[in-house]
């Protein structure tokens, strides 16, 4: 969309962070916003869900940049989301993730001088690498401290250098193993595979994890009520239980959405807060070219994961401040197989260990026309049997899980069904070298009144949902009127 729109009225399909956080925008930019939701509560991956008493987490396990001067920080205090409210920082041991491999162990520490002292200390072979790689890391992370940052897109990035992939990148300096695996760790925490993973994409996650990495003090749940809170307090309305069906569209321009119900809400604007491939579902063929529809099409997918919740007993096994990687590589320095664990605190009797790992679509494609809680038996067991395997390696980590039960399993088909994602990935589209001009596309949709958010933004993760939704909402109001209205100052 390349102009501002005249009109007032705002429809935005989906509740998760980015079409809330799209909602409080342009709501304190005196538009008329009404979000439409297909699930009874608003949140999307954001929103936790409870068994045997604890909150279990879906899609926030701990986010980077929260503080004050920071990009995360910056735009929940624009919103007017407070960050001591929902969070708390990590790294009180001077420790946010340790990874554990076969032969070594590496943490990563609390800034990037740390970091950097971390990496030379444990790779002194690798000096002269490490030079410009922390060279090219402290640049990235100097502009994405810039207000700029937030109004570009978060890409106001001119080297092109940085849009080589990981894989390549590393080739050149001819790293060792070692150093490859340590840093090739926030490429798979953003579901891109080294060899495909932007450098700047892999930069702008480690950069936004050193500046400060913070978790939920209690819930996703109490975050998804927060948003919703702060949008409905500037006037926001949210409809729930009752889906998009079809964009409506008048001489080639946004007119409007009908819902499953029937119901039609007439707007000015449409914000889809979802994947790029539903949004087709949500137009008439002729509405977009061919061409650009095949774009759409034919875009990868990153991979699925599968998530197991593990209560244990709360005595034997006390909250862990930092957070577990279990890695496994060959002698290249390639990772073959990682797992993902945190241990956070639950209620009086169990404490949670939460176990992500990943899972191929494919792996469960027998059951892809079924929903959830009727994929039947053979599923189940299947998820049981995969489970239990993941518990018992937790065993090998914390050195024994006492009393440990699994409350609870959720796969790429359960994820799918949830949030409408195709191919139930919780990062969407695979934001790769390869088909990186294929994902800045969908930035600017080529319909009046139309813009997405959320899983399309160029950055991964909850900053590039948010940063997603600055974008939709600056391309709505238009950008002068966005830089000027909304407050970035302290």
């Amino acid at each position: 969309m390349k102009n501002p729109i005249a009109g007032k009225n705002i429809v935005i399909i989906g509740s998760g962070i980015g079409g809330l956080s799209a909602g409080i925008l342009l709501s304190l930019l005196n538009f008329q916003v009404t979000i439409v939701e297909k699930n009874p509560l608003p949140g999307g991956l954001m929103r936790s869900y409870r068994r045997a008493g604890i909150d279990c987490p879906v899609g926030v396990h701990y986010v980077g940049a929260l503080g004050e001067d920071e990009p995360l920080g910056k735009m929940f205090h624009v919103m007017g989301i407070p960050v001591d409210k929902l969070f708390a920082r990590m790294g009180q041991e001077g420790i946010i993730d340790r990874y554990i491999f076969d032969k070594f162990t590496f943490d990563l520490p609390t800034s990037i001088d740390f970091y950097e002292k971390n990496l030379h200390n444990s790779f002194p072979q690798d000096a002269a690498a490490l030079d410009l790689i922390m060279k090219n890391l402290r640049e990235i992370s100097k502009r994405m401290l810039k207000t700029s940052f937030l109004l570009n897109q978060g890409d106001p990035f001119q080297n092109i250098d940085y849009y080589q992939s990981l894989g390549e990148f590393l080739d050149k300096l001819k790293v060792s193993a070692g150093l490859r695996v340590v840093l090739s760790i926030p490429a798979q925490l953003i579901g891109v595979p080294p060899a495909d993973c932007p450098v700047i994409f892999h930069h702008m996650v480690l950069a936004g994890y050193l500046f400060s990495s913070w978790r939920l003090k209690e819930s996703g749940s109490k975050m998804a009520d927060v948003f919703v809170k702060r949008f409905q307090e500037l006037g926001g309305k949210i409809v729930l239980s009752d889906g998009a069906e079809k964009i409506l569209l008048k001489s080639g321009k946004v007119a409007g959405t009908k819902l499953k119900s029937g119901l039609e809400l007439p707007s000015d604007a449409v914000i889809a807060d979802v994947h790029p491939k539903v949004l087709l579902e949500l137009l008439e063929a002729e509405a977009l070219r061919s061409s650009y529809r095949q774009r759409i099409l034919n875009l990868e997918e990153t991979e699925g994961v599968i998530s197991i919740q593990v209560g244990v007993d709360a005595s034997a096994h006390p909250e862990m401040t930092h957070n577990i990687y279990r890695l496994s590589t060959d002698e290249k320095g390639k990772i073959q197989d990682g797992i993902f664990y945190q241990l956070r605190r639950g209620n009086n009797n169990l404490n949670l260990v939460s176990i992500i790992a990943k899972s191929s679509y494919k792996e469960w494609n027998q059951w892809e026309n079924t929903v959830s809680g009727q994929r039947g038996k053979d599923y189940e067991e299947k998820k049981q049997n995969l489970a239990r395997g993941l518990s018992q390696k937790a065993n090998e980590v914390f050195g024994g899980l006492k009393n440990a039960r699994i409350l609870d399993v959720f796969t790429p088909l359960t994820l799918r069904d949830y949030v409408n994602c195709p191919e139930g990935s919780c990062y969407g589209v695979l934001r790769s070298s390869r088909q990186l001009l294929k994902v800045a596309s969908l930035n600017n949709i080529p319909i009046p009144g139309l813009c997405l958010t959320g899983q399309n933004a160029l950055a991964p993760g909850v900053l590039g949902s948010i940063l997603g939704s600055f974008n939709a909402a600056k391309q709505i109001a238009g950008t002068e009127r966005f830089t000027r209205e909304i407050k970035w100052e302290f």
